[in-house]
């Protein structure tokens, strides 16, 4: 096998790549992919589960940022603009064919990944959603019963619940109730 140096950036596009193909993350074929050795690959991306928290990260971000694109084109406002984007975030998260035969394939590596500071799923979303309270506490849109961050580390996990509830709990999620519980988050009725 050729020796060469690879960048984390590099180990990232061909682990997201690998990802989307086969919906999961085999080092020793991402190994082959990038034409390295077992020890070269790990010193860059420093563990499966950070590389695989970090591809997740990424596809949640873009899915979210296409939410929010998508809503703020209808010119929604408010708490209903919150809302809405959370409703067309989680559709398609739900619907994604990679993630979810994922999360059926290996629910012992999904949960630790998603939940856990070790993927750094959840901390970096609750990131992305106090930076949309902040902007829309700043514009005039929302006023929170808490802070931005506070806020989102709930509005967050409303949603994990949501998304996750059949793999968490075993149990089909209720869109209502979620809904309601989103709405006391953000102060509104």
């Amino acid at each position: 096998m050729s020796r060469h140096a690879i960048t984390y950036e590099e180990a990232f596009e061909a682990a997201r790549r690998r990802f989307l193909a086969t919906s999961d993350l085999v080092m020793s074929r991402l190994q082959r992919d990038l034409n390295v050795s077992r020890a070269t690959l790990y010193r860059v991306v420093g563990g499966r589960d950070r590389l695989l928290g970090d591809v997740l990260h990424d596809l949640g971000r873009r899915t979210l940022e296409s939410a929010v694109r998508e809503v703020d084109e209808e010119g929604t406002e408010g708490v209903e603009r919150i809302l809405e984007i959370s409703r067309r975030f989680e559709g398609a998260i739900s619907t994604f064919e990679p993630l979810q035969r994922f999360l059926t394939a290996h629910p012992q590596i999904a949960l630790p990944i998603l939940f856990t500071a070790e993927g750094r799923v959840h901390e970096r979303m609750v990131d992305l959603w106090s930076e949309l309270f902040t902007d829309a506490v700043a514009a005039g849109e929302l006023d929170l019963p808490d802070g931005p961050r506070e806020t989102a580390y709930l509005y967050v996990r409303v949603g994990e619940s949501m998304l996750f509830s059949s793999l968490l709990a075993g149990v089909q999620p209720d869109a209502v109730a979620a809904e309601q519980v989103r709405r006391a988050v953000l102060g509104a009725r």
